[in-house]
């Protein structure tokens, strides 16, 4: 990897850091917001929910499309969308706690402009992951995607700190910052990113579009979902599991939660910019050491032991979470053509969103009959996850 290369993705690397900050200081800020607004824990749910089931439409669309005009554009794009997605969502409640805006219009305008992000904003990640393949040989090209996941991971880590530091300046300051740091990210990129040509002609044959029933991809789009669905779960359920089986105080499960999220993240991170960037870990060698890694965590995780066997677990957790999902997105990288690579990120990221969606809502479901269950899901899932990706010859042998 020349200089010029090193130097662009450090660049890409620090915007998306700066993304992943503002989506996590989003998620901390809008609930309570949204709780001085009136609204309740379903609608403030309806607002992300409508956002991710758009995504998983959209985010394909914008994969295909950075092709076509080239990653940069694409990535600018997603900044700027994003940017307006924040403005907007900031600018209806300031209006709503004013009471300058008719409190029937109120969640309709917050879906609204998170649906922005969704609509615009989903460019950024599938054009971000294609403008590293585009620049990465085969052998490159894992560690490459792990620099990406990576990006995001250490913004959601960082967020909630900057937000709370921001807050004392006042409950919305932390948004517009987020939107401010969306727009500073664009300027940057369209000044000092260097783009190559386009991969494909914008009147590429239709036929040849990629599907997410293709057989080089469909193994990979199966284990992703996989993945993201038990992350969803574990994130959603993991602060009622300890507060139940612990029997902890509201304020206490808060802060052993935090504790067990750290170690959750850190090690991801650990794994993606340590393990995979030191050893030059194959997406085969990845997967197939990150699943048991991961069942194992969930197993002693169901099994309810004192806390600081859970925070183990959790970032066993991490470190396998860390290991897979970068090496099964690298490994449907390596699977198509150069003039599909777009498609394929846009295809991730949707598949990814959709188990967002899903993994909550049986996560949760289950979470009614005891509180081991989701867990015990995610040990079922990972285990049939590990069968798949040894079984499956793709899977199997992927830049082995």
């Amino acid at each position: 990897m020349s200089g010029e290369q090193r130097r662009a993705f450090r660049l890409l690397f620090l915007c998306l850091v700066c993304t992943g900050i503002g989506q996590a200081m989003l998620f901390a800020i809008l609930p309570p917001a949204a709780r001085e607004l009136g609204l309740s824990e379903i609608q403030v749910s309806t607002i992300f929910v409508s956002s991710a089931t758009i995504w998983v439409f959209v985010s394909p669309f914008w994969g295909r499309r950075s092709d076509v005009v080239g990653r940069r554009r694409i990535i600018l794009t997603g900044l700027l969308g994003y940017a307006l997605s924040m403005v907007l969502l900031a600018t209806t409640i300031g209006l709503a706690l004013r009471h300058s805006l008719p409190v029937t219009l109120v969640w309709p305008l917050l879906i609204a402009s998170r649906c922005v992000f969704a609509l615009i904003g989903s460019g950024t990640g599938p054009a971000s992951q294609a403008y590293v393949a585009d620049r990465t040989t085969a052998d490159e090209r894992t560690a490459g995607v792990a620099l990406v996941n990576a990006a995001f991971g250490l913004g959601q880590t960082l967020g909630p700190a900057t937000g709370a530091a921001l807050a004392v300046a006042g409950l919305l300051a932390p948004i517009y910052f987020a939107a401010a740091l969306a727009v500073v990210s664009a300027v940057v990129i369209w000044f000092y990113l260097p783009e190559g040509e386009p991969v494909r002609r914008a009147d590429a044959v239709v036929e040849t579009r990629l599907r997410f029933h293709d057989r080089r991809i469909l193994p990979f789009l199966l284990l992703a979902t996989s993945v993201q669905a038990v992350q969803a779960t574990t994130s959603i359920t993991l602060a009622f599991f300890l507060q139940d089986t612990l029997r902890l105080r509201a304020d206490q499960t808060g802060q052993l939660a935090g504790l067990g999220f750290m170690a959750l993240a850190g090690a991801g991170l650990f794994a993606q910019l340590i393990l995979v960037q030191r050893f030059k870990l194959t997406p085969a060698t990845m997967i197939h050491a990150g699943l048991p890694l991961s069942l194992l965590a969930f197993v002693v995780i169901s099994l309810g032991p004192p806390f600081a066997v859970v925070v183990v677990a959790l970032a066993i957790l991490g470190v396998g979470l860390g290991l897979v999902r970068p090496g099964n997105a690298a490994g449907a990288s390596l699977s198509v053509g150069p003039e599909e690579q777009g498609a394929v990120a846009g295809m991730l990221g949707a598949i990814g969103v959709l188990g967002n969606v899903f993994g909550p809502l049986l996560g949760t479901g289950l979470y009614s009959l005891t509180p081991r269950a989701p867990f015990l899901l995610n040990v079922a899932v990972m285990a049939a996850g590990l069968t798949f990706s040894v079984a499956h010859p793709r899977l199997r042998r992927v830049h082995s």
